[in-house]
């Protein structure tokens, strides 16, 4: 009863539809209520099958009735028709052939036939699945449908150019053949409204339907006269975006019957050059169009290259090319997209063409897609393994694109975390773009907008730093590198100011030092450094990063693996202690003592007897 009445409520809306039988539905029932005493005590719980359809078809016929002559309702329920019992199915059927229905107008009518023409058609397009309704009740919907169809040609076939074409499509399987016969109906539907209207009449058809490019494509398979003067050029300067799809989709497949001879035979007297520009760029991206591009515009070619789809698939061959003239032509993000194509297919690309398109897409107005940032993750990644690329090149590329670079895991500035380790003198101004000067006490301004970029840029690489000082490319570590670095730091931050804030840093990146080659967990080196009586800020970064390295975690009510952590750092601290390095040893006691704090907490919070 609840129910029922919440569908009365609420008629025809959403949650009131879902209350129709429906095999992919499910609930997890509700509460047996506990101070009122509706439900008897012999009750068994759930419900027969002879209740349910009672209530289902009870629910169904109201949502008919509760639709009326609707048109928004109606339209609505025939999406559900296959939820519908048969006395309410019957019903719709009834209303929709009534005479107040088929005496709406044709806008309205047009509607529902809408909702019927596909509903049935998908059915029809898969028989043999166990949600298709039997032709015993698609017969009487499409009986309906014909009923209801428009008669006015504008309306009657505006579906077939919606630019869903798999829905549109009549049987399942042999999608080409399915392709073949989807065009044929629309050629013939823009032939029946030219016959009536003229081409005029097929140009405001192509105004009001979702798709023009298919009747641009149907146009072009059409036989008629006055098409191409009518279409050409004036189409092609156009600021409808309607007419520039149309006209658009009528020389590409112009194009792609009759050849490229189609092309040269086009009358372009009198064409002005963002007209001829505008042509090209309807062709397809390949060398044929690049060579008319040079021949027909010559000094004029930035009509062509500033609106050419840069489509990579269209060129087999001299990419290399486009993305020069793409490059010339202030398209970056176009050439990024080539590029990364000819990367793909594992063809040798430039890699100073790869650096000046990534360079350049960052000040660039033009749209960009959404699988640029993985084209420049990905070029970027090539670059990185390019012996030929220049390091002042490298620098620059993975310094402008550092906030990329750590937004997708796995990529790693590797050119920068390598000059920080090897480079004492850069890890000094880094850290110096980030951080007050001790000595500068509360004299410092406000920073520029720009500074703040610079310092924000500036703290994203240390903190993405894993690769500490001494570590070699083969995986080896050079104590000695260690150590010469280490002192250069602390004569350069000492007279700047920055020593404290350097120290800091550079312990959270000691964590990922190599084991020693005589089986300490930590290369004797790094833990002498670390374990220096002037090193407490190194010593607080390593321990606050050790900390840090847990991530994210789910909490053990039995606080196991604080345990474990607990235990895993007081077997370092020992290890560490002897070798002599007992200021280290305290630190990492210190960690050691903190989870075993965090262990009592956690089994406190969720009951200690528990776990006794």
């Amino acid at each position: 009863l609840p129910d029922y009445l919440r569908f009365r409520a609420g008629l025809m809306n959403k949650p009131g539809l879902s209350l129709l039988p429906n095999q992919h539905q499910m609930t997890s029932g509700t509460h047996k209520p506990q101070w009122r005493e509706i439900i008897p005590d012999d009750w068994e719980k759930g419900v027969t099958k002879h209740e349910y359809w009672l209530q289902t078809s009870s629910y169904a016929e109201l949502a008919v009735s509760a639709a009326g002559l609707d048109v928004a309702k109606l339209s609505e329920l025939i999406d559900h028709s296959d939820n519908l019992t048969r006395p309410a199915f019957d019903q719709m059927i009834e209303t929709l052939s009534s005479d107040q229905i088929r005496s709406l107008p044709e806008d309205q009518r047009q509607i529902l036939w809408r909702r019927l023409s596909k509903f049935t058609k998908k059915h029809r397009r898969f028989p043999e699945a166990e949600w298709s309704l039997p032709d015993e009740l698609l017969k009487p919907l499409e009986a309906v449908m014909d009923k209801l169809a428009p008669t006015d040609p504008l309306l009657l076939y505006q579906e077939l150019f919606s630019g869903r074409d798999f829905d549109l499509y009549e049987e399942s399987g042999d999608w080409e053949e399915q392709r073949r016969k989807l065009d044929e109906r629309r050629a013939s539907a823009i032939s029946e409204i030219i016959a009536k209207d003229g081409v005029d009449g097929a140009i405001r058809f192509a105004e009001t339907v979702s798709s023009p490019r298919d009747v641009g494509a149907a146009l072009a398979d059409l036989s008629v006269p006055d098409i191409e003067k009518t279409l050409l050029p004036n189409f092609l300067d156009s600021e409808n975006e309607k007419h520039l799809d149309l006209v658009g989709a009528f020389i590409w497949r112009r194009r792609h019957d009759e050849g490229w001879d189609w092309c040269d035979r086009v009358n372009r007297a009198g064409w002005s050059p963002k007209q001829t520009g505008q042509f090209l760029a309807c062709l397809p991206f390949s060398r044929e169009t690049w060579e008319r591009a040079a021949q027909w515009l010559e000094e004029h070619q930035e009509h062509y290259w500033a609106r050419a789809s840069a489509f990579p698939y269209d060129a087999k061959e001299d990419l290399e090319f486009a993305i020069e003239k793409l490059l010339e032509y202030g398209r970056p993000h176009a050439a990024i997209t080539c590029l990364e194509r000819m990367l793909h297919s594992k063809r040798a690309i430039d890699p100073q063409q790869c650096v000046r398109a990534l360079l350049g897409a960052l000040k660039s107005s033009e749209p960009n897609h959404a699988m640029d940032s993985y084209h420049m993750v990905q070029l970027i990644k090539h670059l990185q393994s390019d012996s030929a690329v220049s390091d002042d090149d490298l620098f620059r590329v993975e310094w402008a694109y550092l906030p990329l670079l750590n937004q997708l895991d796995g990529n790693k500035p590797v050119y920068l975390q390598r000059k920080l380790a090897n480079e004492p003198d850069f890890f000094c101004e880094v850290i110096q773009l980030i951080y007050l000067s001790d000595k500068q006490g509360d004299k410092v301004g406000e920073p520029s907008e720009e500074q703040t970029a610079i310092a924000t840029n500036a703290h994203r690489l240390l903190r993405e730093w894993t690769r500490p000082p001494g570590l070699k490319d083969d995986g080896t570590f050079d104590s000695e590198h260690f150590k010469g670095w280490l002192q250069r730091v602390r004569e350069v931050c000492t007279e700047s100011g920055h020593l404290n804030a350097a120290l800091l840093n550079i312990g959270k990146t000691l964590i990922y030092s190599p084991p020693d080659a005589d089986g300490l967990w930590i290369n004797r080196a790094v833990a002498d450094a670390l374990n220096n009586r002037y090193s407490e800020e190194m010593r607080d970064g390593f321990r606050t990063a050790l900390y840090n390295s847990r991530g994210v975690h789910t909490v053990d009510p039995s606080g196991k693996p604080e345990m474990d952590l607990a235990e895993k750092y007081g077997k370092m601290a020992e290890d560490v202690e002897n070798a002599g390095c007992h200021r280290l040893a305290v630190t990492l006691r210190g960690l050691s003592e903190n989870y075993i704090r965090e262990a009592e907490r956690v089994r406190a919070g969720f009951g200690k007897d528990e776990y006794e």
